[in-house]
């Protein structure tokens, strides 16, 4: 640099390139050609050098030209959005489409556009790419692709999440779409988070995908994500179909359809699944056939061999009892969009800790409406115990059926050694034990001595 500065060059900025890595480019505005000339001769007698010429844009200054060139001339819209929704970037065909000016778009919200879409959730949530997304802008309808843009190393992570770059195509005028499937936030907290990761490597495969678990825990949630995490929504539409009065009626357009969700398999008549596995062997090999069960065992053996190759099971609220907060938080800020998140109160969080939620997210939806509506009726942002509806839980543990002629006493006693005996069988150790249920090592070591109980290693 010190030949620059000789000859009173100002350098603002270079960059390294060149197939090998061995070209240096240097960005010097206003130098005169003169300059340049003088400049030429000296670099030559720097050992290395091998050649010097000038020419008229930076590598990244080329790219990033051709770039703006092409997406002007793109007829889609295109844009991108930072992690909070706003939108940095756009082309000249989003702009049209979003009625304002190219130069009044980067900084505007997204949410202001697209209203149903969930932006901040889906800023939030799985980091993998959606297809297909049904979007209205300005009483126009699009179908919209939703590419993540995720640094750090690990890419599907939610804290990777830098923004997402979309992509509008038009719907056809003509094009018939039953029942649109409305992208819903998947919430990879806990457990949850394994059943994402499945589901991000099975949808974009085509055979059949039961989804499986109790009412609540976000069955059709999962279903109409496999749809739009498939590749496949960019072309084509989902349909959903429920069960009524015990029978499906599948529609008659899904050679136009890319796939298909039977809702609650469980709730057939056993006439009606076989009735079902014989239409399903008709249908076109390019529709995905997409399920949800929440009881197997309801199921004839024909329609299970049919979706027993791939399969996610959701878990159940209580079994994520580490995450129950998080999801309360959640739910709360999905249920009130408009205002600024609720708190909830420490003697709250401990009551939906501890109870079971046989409704799952049903069920904890209805009771955070509940407590929000009291709360916002004292005119505070806190949802504290007095707000919180009564909870009544029912222990689903079967003891009368075995505890007829016990005390009471005895009764506790060997509900304690069955809870005691199957949380020692997954512990490596006394020590692990006695932290997890919050009593000391030897109190653990003690009960397991009384109930003949195998004492584990310490």
């Amino acid at each position: 640099m010190q030949i620059f500065g000789e000859y009173r060059i100002n350098v603002t900025s270079g960059e390294l390139g060149g197939d090998s890595g061995d070209k240096v480019y240097l960005l010097a505005p206003g130098m005169l050609a003169t300059q340049y000339q003088s400049i030429e001769r000296s670099l030559h007698r720097v050992p290395g050098v091998k050649r010097v010429r000038r020419i008229a844009l930076l590598p990244l200054e080329r790219r990033y030209f051709e770039l703006d060139i092409l997406l002007r001339h793109v007829t889609d819209p295109v844009l991108s959005v930072d992690r909070e929704g706003r939108v940095v970037a756009a082309n000249l065909a989003a702009a049209r489409v979003f009625g304002v000016s190219l130069d009044r778009v980067p900084g505007l919200q997204l949410q202001r556009f697209l209203p149903l879409m969930q932006v901040a959730e889906l800023l939030r949530d799985f980091s993998v790419p959606r297809y297909g997304l049904q979007a209205v802008v300005r009483g126009q309808n699009f179908y919209l692709n939703w590419s993540p843009i995720a640094l750090g190393d690990d890419p599907s992570g939610v804290d990777s999440m830098a923004g997402a770059v979309l992509r509008l195509h038009a719907q056809e005028q003509n094009a018939l779409i039953s029942q649109p499937l409305r992208p819903m936030a998947l919430w990879d907290f806990d457990l949850r988070r394994q059943s994402c990761l499945q589901l991000r490597d099975l949808a974009a495969l085509t055979v059949p995908l039961l989804i499986v678990g109790e009412r609540g825990t976000g069955k059709s949630t999962f279903a109409s994500a496999v749809h739009y995490l498939s590749p496949s929504a960019a072309r084509a539409g989902g349909v959903r179909i429920a069960p009524c009065e015990g029978n499906f009626a599948l529609p008659t357009h899904l050679h136009a359809t890319e796939t298909l969700i039977l809702e609650d398999l469980h709730r057939l008549s056993e006439e009606a699944q076989i009735g079902l596995r014989r239409q399903l062997q008709e249908l076109p090999p390019s529709v995905r056939l997409v399920a949800t069960c929440g009881d197997l065992h309801a199921l004839i053996p024909a329609l299970a061999q049919m979706f027993s190759s791939l399969a996610i099971t959701l878990p159940p609220l209580r079994r994520m009892r580490p995450a129950l907060s998080r999801f309360a938080a959640t739910l709360l800020r999905q249920e009130y969009p408009e205002m600024d998140a609720l708190d909830l109160g420490e003697a709250v969080q401990d009551l939906i800790r501890r109870h079971d939620w046989p409704e799952n997210f049903h069920g904890l939806r209805d009771y955070l409406v509940a407590a929000a509506a009291r709360c916002r009726r004292r005119g505070t942002r806190r949802i504290d115990r007095q707000d919180a509806p009564e909870l009544f839980p029912q222990a689903l543990l079967p003891w009368r059926d075995w505890g007829r002629g016990l005390t009471y006493r005895e009764i506790m006693e060997q509900l304690e050694r069955a809870v005691l005996g199957d949380l020692a069988a997954s512990r490596l150790s006394t020590r692990e034990l006695a932290k997890e249920l919050g009593i000391s090592h030897t109190t653990v070591a003690n009960k397991l001595r009384k109930y003949g109980l195998p004492p584990q290693k310490k």
